[in-house]
């Protein structure tokens, strides 16, 4: 699942900067910091579990201000302590989403982060968007289903099926869709809800060019 050396070497960012740190043998001064970084969590009492949690948090802060270069540090060390949790995965792909990845490069990420036990109904909304986004109709409504197996009220789930529908030319399943994802507090371009069921309801009107307008 690591990123190949060749390609890690290769790449002109610093070893914390790549996922999972790129897969590259480190220093025996990086290895001390990764010890100590352990060790200091152990003094606070925190399990690794516990401790990458926090990390993985205070990555998902830095993601939210757009701070790609903290939270992909800040991904790595909950990687570092628990890589059994998909949620770090999540991280990773997002971040590379936004440098413009490969699509292979960031699939794989969300593939790994899907396959692990602990791992929210979140990172399977952003999964059914990045295959919508690819044409991957199918593929994506799957991902989506399984959000709303692990939680009923995912966000956004509900908004990404009901485009998922309209691009599928199914305009009275997107409009039944829109409507339980606007009651979900999902989030919705303005006015698309609206031309969902507007077209439900004259489905000879014409059908939408993909992508059309997404969800916002």
């Amino acid at each position: 699942m690591l990123l190949t050396a060749a390609v890690a070497s290769a790449d002109p960012l610093p070893i914390n900067q790549l996922p999972m740190y790129g897969g590259r043998a480190k220093t025996e001064a990086m290895k001390n910091a990764d010890a100590d970084f352990i060790a200091s969590m152990e003094k606070r009492g925190l399990s690794r579990a516990e401790g990458a949690k926090q990390a993985l948090g205070r990555g998902w802060t830095a993601w939210s201000k757009r701070d790609m270069t903290t939270a992909m540090a800040r991904f790595n060390q909950a990687w570092l302590l628990d890589p059994e949790n998909g949620n770090i995965y999540h991280g990773f792909a997002l971040i590379m989403a936004d440098r413009d990845g490969t699509t292979s490069e960031v699939e794989r990420l969300f593939r790994v982060a899907t396959s692990k036990q602990k791992v929210d109904a979140e990172v399977f909304v952003d999964y059914g968007k990045f295959l919508w986004m690819e044409k991957r109709l199918d593929e994506s409504q799957a991902e989506l289903n399984k959000a709303l197996r692990i939680s009923p009220m995912a966000r956004n789930a509900r908004s990404h099926m009901a485009f998922v529908h309209y691009l599928k030319n199914d305009f009275a399943s997107a409009c039944t869709w829109a409507r339980e994802a606007r009651i979900n507090g999902d989030e919705f371009e303005a006015g698309f809800p609206e031309d969902m069921c507007r077209r439900a309801d004259k489905p000879d009107e014409g059908k939408p060019a993909f992508p059309a307008r997404p969800p916002a």
